[in-house]
Formats: structure tokens, sequence, C-alpha cells
């Protein structure tokens, strides 16, 4: 199943992996890319906003789950919209917080048809 268009927030420190994914969605949908979390957070709370953010899970400077605590506080409406992505390695906190998470969560490498399962309710429910 195709998700509609809509706009799409990458943040993944992992460079190459964000701007590959930005890629592979920019045929579709309008997407934004950021390797750093605290820009993320910038942009949306300059009032930018967003129909699905995909957010790795553990990233250096800010986790995600620190991401979405943060969201959670300034923009509870954007932290409702992530989808977690992982290469699998945790922290017994970011694997306690995955455990509890009602947001979705997806295991890299994934293909295409995974991530797009993952974005329909979302998009299906746009932001703007």
């Amino acid at each position: 199943m195709t998700p509609r268009p809509g706009r799409i927030l990458i943040v993944d420190d992992e460079r190459s992996f964000g701007v590959t994914l930005r890629m592979l969605l920019m045929d579709l949908h309008e997407v934004a890319y950021t390797p750093r979390a605290k820009e993320a957070l910038e942009w949306i709370r300059e009032g930018r906003r967003y129909d699905a953010i995909l957010c790795d899970l553990m990233m250096a400077e800010v986790t995600g789950r620190q991401f979405h605590e943060a969201l959670r506080e300034h923009a509870p409406e954007q932290a409702l919209r992530i989808i977690f992505m992982t290469g699998g390695a945790y922290t017994p906190s970011s694997r306690e917080f995955v455990e509890q998470t009602t947001l979705p969560l997806i295991t890299k490498p994934f293909k295409r048809e995974a991530l797009d399962l993952l974005l329909v309710p979302l998009l299906s429910a746009r932001m703007h």
C-alpha cells in the first residue's frame, strides 16, 4: 500500500543513511533531513509541522527517547507522529523505552514497503 504524499522529517545521526532515506522518499513526499535532533526540535519550535517523523532511537547527542520527551513537552501532537528506527543496538534505557512505547519501531535495514505500512496511518491523518 502506497501512503498519501506528506511532509516527513528524518532525524538520524548516521548521515549516509539519512541522506539515502531522504532521496528514497522524495519521489512522493516533501522530506526534511537533519543529523541533529536539536536542530529538528528547533524547526518544530519555529512552527514547522510534519505528518511523520522518522527518528533514530540511538543517537549520540540526543537519543530518540529524549527527542520524544522534548516533543511531548513542546509539540505533543508531533510526538504522536514518530516512527522510531533502530539498528538493533539498545542501552538498558532504550530497551525499556521500546518495551513501554506504543509508537512504531522499524529495524534497519528495512524495505520501502515495510516503511510504507507504518507511514500509511500517519499520512492518512495529515497535519496540514
